[in-house]
């Protein structure tokens, strides 16, 4: 059975943030259609897997971007549906044609005979098409543009579904010439790629999942009307919709009543990885420079990553350092300097690959 769409995006590409796309995108998709909707994701290079998927599918969504246009594997696929655009007789094939949904993932010229991707209409606009999807995510979080994108690239798709051009068989298939990469020349066919290819990242695990990895966030209460405290929570609802299981006081307060000095030990020892947001409240109360009685709780955090510290010599592999981008390097306590600080959400596809990769 053909795949309703299929979404192509380059290897070296994050596939944490691919996946997600999508995923809200079959989501988006089924709403408009009011049906269950069948997708698959084709990941540059994959030859023999892509292939057949491309050879029916009805809409070919492209994630465009530079490592696209780079992307051997993704110019094979991109000359698959192209041969098959092309058996709908002249006068009756639109030079833009729908069933190919072209989404701006980043900003990147397209080579020479490769349309550009189109900006989409709306408030949205000038965001979608400075940053592309990547780029709203990184900067933006999974924000309103991010879901008025989607929800327009979703109207493209079943718009494209109207229009699928004529499926093929895979053994029937030519050699095609590939449009991208830039100087792969007229002559250069499109083969199956023999080699290796990162794994897509694990598919989200249930959330009564036992196996899934287990994250503490240790952070501060900013003096700044709960705005720092707001942006934890929506990152920790945003690790959890990757399968990840996050421990934060603000989900424990709603339980009832805690005894939070026996709760942080518990969950600080149970989690495979501890992940300190840094700020200046942070850095104040983990090198003991608050006020008395102030921010007991992030220095008793502390002082428990410090004895770690000093005694695991490979600590900085479960002790993981993020910031939002307000704050930095120049909050980092001094007994944690020198090891990779992640920025949210730019670097949010590294955390959450690394926190997957070692807990498999």
């Amino acid at each position: 059975m053909a795949n309703d769409f299929i979404t192509s995006f380059a290897a070296e590409d994050h596939g944490t943030y691919a996946e997600r796309f999508h995923r809200d995108l079959i989501e988006a998709v089924t709403r408009r259609k009011g049906r269950t909707v069948s997708a698959a994701m084709c990941r540059g290079g994959q030859g023999d897997t892509n292939r057949p998927l491309v050879a029916d599918a009805k809409v070919f969504v492209a994630l465009c971007s530079q490592v696209y246009y780079d992307d051997q594997g993704c110019g094979a696929d991109w000359a698959v549906f192209e041969h098959r655009l092309h058996l709908v007789p002249p006068q009756f094939r639109p030079s833009d044609p729908p069933a190919r949904v072209l989404v701006r993932w980043q900003s990147a010229k397209p080579p020479s005979g490769v349309p550009l991707a189109p900006v989409l209409s709306g408030e949205i606009t000038d965001s979608y098409a400075s940053k592309g999807i990547y780029g709203i995510i990184c900067q933006e979080g999974l924000s309103q543009a991010y879901w008025d994108a989607v929800d327009e690239i979703a109207a493209a798709v079943c718009a494209g579904q109207e229009c699928s051009p004529p499926e093929v068989s895979v053994g029937e298939l030519p050699a095609l010439t590939l449009p991208f990469p830039r100087g792969a020349g007229d002559a250069r066919a499109c083969r199956p790629s023999p080699a290796a290819q990162p794994a897509v990242p694990r598919p989200r695990k249930p959330a009564d999942d036992a196996e899934r990895p287990r994250v503490f966030i240790s952070y501060a209460h900013e003096e700044d009307g709960d705005v720092h405290k707001g942006k934890v929570a929506a990152l920790a609802e945003r690790l959890r919709e990757e399968g990840i299981d996050v421990s934060l006081d603000t989900s424990a307060h709603r339980k009832g009543p805690q005894h939070w000095a026996r709760w942080m030990h518990k969950h600080y020892k149970e989690a495979d990885f501890v992940l300190v947001m840094v700020s200046p409240a942070y850095k104040r109360r983990a090198e003991h420079e608050e006020k008395p009685g102030k921010g007991d709780g992030v220095a008793y955090e502390a002082d428990l990553i410090l004895s770690e510290r000093m005694a695991v010599r490979r600590w900085y592999e479960r002790i993981l350092l993020g910031s939002f981008p307000e704050h930095g390097k120049a909050y980092v306590p001094f007994f944690l300097d020198g090891v990779t600080l992640y920025t949210l959400y730019r670097d949010l596809p590294d955390l959450i690959d690394f926190i997957k990769s070692k807990s498999s």
